[in-house]
Order: structure tokens, then C-alpha cells, then sequence
């Protein structure tokens, strides 16, 4: 675990959010998006912020692990599935927010 000044943090925090896409069907919900308002609310002034190393530096690595699929390249499945037996495509549908509004509609049809 490397450690950076809040200056460093910043400017790395930043190449690394451009590598993580936002999933524009989970507007509001999605990951990315509430990571990047939780780094802009801490690092309000810029590489000049006061914030705490130790904890961004963490979130930094872990963060790095994540995008960059470390875990997934070395511990590969053999099979791809899901619990429910959804595929990706199918299960990404159901969790935008196209599909939950129509959910909530169709519920609503029904009471």
C-alpha cells in the first residue's frame, strides 16, 4: 500500500474514475456515479483539500482492484452463471431503471 499526499490522491482518483464507466440505465443508483459525489463532496477544494490519507488511500487501492479486475483474472470461473440462472444482459435489464419504473407501474395497475 503506497502512500500518497492528498494532492497525489486527487490526481489519481481522477485517472482511475475515468477508467470506471457509469451505467447510464441505473441514473441515481449506480455505483460509479455515488463514488464519484462522495469524492467530489471530500475533495471539494481540489488537490488543495483536507481530507483523510489514510482512508483515501485505501479506497484508492481497493478501488484500483476492482477496475482493474485483478480478483476476477486470477481466481477465473469456470462457468458463467448467476443464482437466479439470469444472463448478464438479462439481469441488467431488470436492474435499470427503465424496467424498475415499469415494475412500479405495473404495481400500481394492479392495486
Amino acid at each position: 500500500m503506497t502512500q500518497r499526499s492528498a494532492s497525489q490522491l486527487y490526481f489519481d482518483l481522477i485517472r482511475l474514475f475515468k477508467q470506471w464507466p457509469i451505467d447510464k440505465s441505473k441514473t441515481g443508483r449506480d455505483l460509479g456515479e455515488k463514488l464519484r459525489e462522495q469524492f467530489s463532496k471530500s475533495f471539494a477544494l481540489g488537490e488543495n483539500s483536507q481530507v483523510n490519507v489514510n482512508e483515501w488511500n485505501h479506497f484508492y487501492d481497493n478501488m484500483k482492484l476492482l477496475i482493474s479486475n485483478d480478483i476476477k483474472n486470477r481466481y477465473p470461473r469456470d462457468r458463467n452463471w448467476t443464482a437466479s440462472g439470469l444472463s448478464r444482459e438479462q439481469l441488467r435489464f431488470i436492474l435499470s431503471n427503465k424496467s424498475l419504473q415499469a415494475n412500479k407501474d405495473f404495481m400500481k395497475k394492479m392495486k
